[in-house]
């Protein structure tokens, strides 16, 4: 056992978790409406309208006094997003905040997003690519203020038409773009590119701080392995040591205490296994009463809180199991497919109030607030997305509305939507 292992104190899980409850308890005010009046007042004030901040003082006043949030006692429905007024909307439902689009610019990147990596709450990237019909080189979109403004680059012209890329991102700024064949190098947060080889992806390195732990061609279960990537080439080899178990899932990123999670089976039965070093050594575990129907395992942890979901064809939820000791023993939390959500779509999220977010495959989503023993939606005014996926700082959901938007948080609980599309 490594002395890494041990698990911290949960006070902060405690503390947390008592002041969500306290908060959902307390009623929201209409903050877009708020807004939107006060824009109001200040252009009349900027015009020479005499009175204006009294004025604007007396209707505030009286509208909390009288209607403490709404007319008719009811949530005020999302406003559109094409007419979000200075400060932008918010959207609200069980403890989980949505922060809308600002009056600030919106970019524009050619294509659709695909991925978007964020290496610090500040720092992120946005990979672009373009439909079949108009191919186009992709995009590489950077931000430095936590997605508010963006600038991007195309990719070199033998992007066009590439729709197996996927964006690596490390700390240091140096980004990577796999495509089939081969990589992207960029050593200056994707002002400049260059092509480089990649390995194979075989033959034992040690993995340093920096690299990236990442899924590659394998054997067993789901003929996939654990592989080294690095910032100047992609499937550089295979880490120091291979987990034992069958490889169906490697986390996209490391936990906040330097935790790496790999999914798969073992024995036919479903199992998740943990690195500290990055691959020099592993520990793994065993998920018991698991059925032989499942396609993945999928693990997420925030201190010495980790769940492990069991997942089938179409990513439906199989079984899901709850760990309070650091990933040293599992629970099982649910036992069938017959509760919500039906299936999982992206990646599990634990909050810092100890309750589990993720979205469902019907694109709404779902909070537990007993270790994924049951699930209920989060409502309120949040909007449908496609899925919620982890980075390096935080997570990423993608898709709102439908219509192609993302957004970040570094908590879970507290988003921000990007403003670029």
């Amino acid at each position: 056992m490594l002395d890494q292992d041990r698990p911290g104190p949960d006070l902060d899980v405690r503390l947390a978790r008592g002041r969500a409850a306290l908060l959902d308890d307390i009623e929201q005010p209409p903050l877009a409406r708020i807004r939107d009046r006060a824009a109001t007042r200040r252009r009349r004030h900027a015009a020479g309208t005499a009175g204006g901040a009294a004025l604007l003082s007396l209707v505030v006043a009286t509208t909390v006094a009288l209607q403490p949030w709404t007319a008719d006692g009811t949530d005020p429905a999302p406003p559109p997003v094409a007419d979000a007024p200075p400060g932008g909307p918010v959207y609200t439902g069980a403890g989980i905040t949505i922060n809308g689009l600002t009056a600030s610019a919106v970019a524009h990147v050619p294509g659709t997003i695909g991925d978007v990596e964020f290496v610090d709450p500040d720092h992120g990237y946005l990979l672009a690519r373009c439909g079949v019909a108009k191919p186009c080189p992709a995009s590489l979109a950077r931000t430095s203020d936590g997605g508010a403004s963006w600038e991007h680059t195309e990719l070199p012209a033998g992007s066009a038409g590439q729709h197996r890329l996927e964006l690596a991102a490390f700390p240091d700024g140096r980004l990577l773009v796999s495509h089939p064949g081969g990589a992207y190098a960029s050593a200056d947060a994707g002002r400049s590119w260059r092509e480089v080889d990649t390995g194979d992806g075989t033959g034992r390195v040690a993995a340093v701080r920096g690299d990236l732990l990442r899924a590659g061609p394998g054997g067993g279960r789901c003929g996939l392995d654990v592989e080294v990537w690095r910032p100047d080439r992609p499937r550089a080899g295979a880490p120091a040591t291979s987990p034992d178990l069958d490889v169906c899932w490697v986390a996209p990123a490391a936990g906040a205490d330097g935790a790496w999670w790999v999914g798969g089976f073992r024995n036919g039965h479903a199992a998740v296994a943990l690195t500290r070093d990055r691959g020099a050594h592993w520990r793994t575990v065993e998920l018991p009463d698991t059925g032989t129907s499942a396609r993945t395992v999928e693990v997420a942890s925030l201190g010495s809180q980790a769940y492990a979901a069991v997942l089938g064809t179409d990513r439906s939820l199989l079984a899901l199991y709850h760990s309070a000791d650091g990933g040293r023993t599992f629970t099982r939390s649910r036992s069938d497919a017959s509760g919500v959500p039906a299936g999982i779509s992206g990646a599990l999220v634990p909050l810092l109030d100890g309750r589990l977010l993720v979205t469902g495959t019907d694109r709404q989503l779902y909070l537990s607030a007993d270790d994924g023993v049951t699930f209920q939606r989060a409502g309120g005014s949040l909007p449908p997305l496609a899925r919620l996926e982890r980075t390096v700082a935080g997570y990423v959901a993608y898709d709102l509305f439908g219509s192609g938007w993302a957004a970040y948080s570094a908590d879970g609980a507290t988003w921000r939507k990007l403003q670029i599309i």
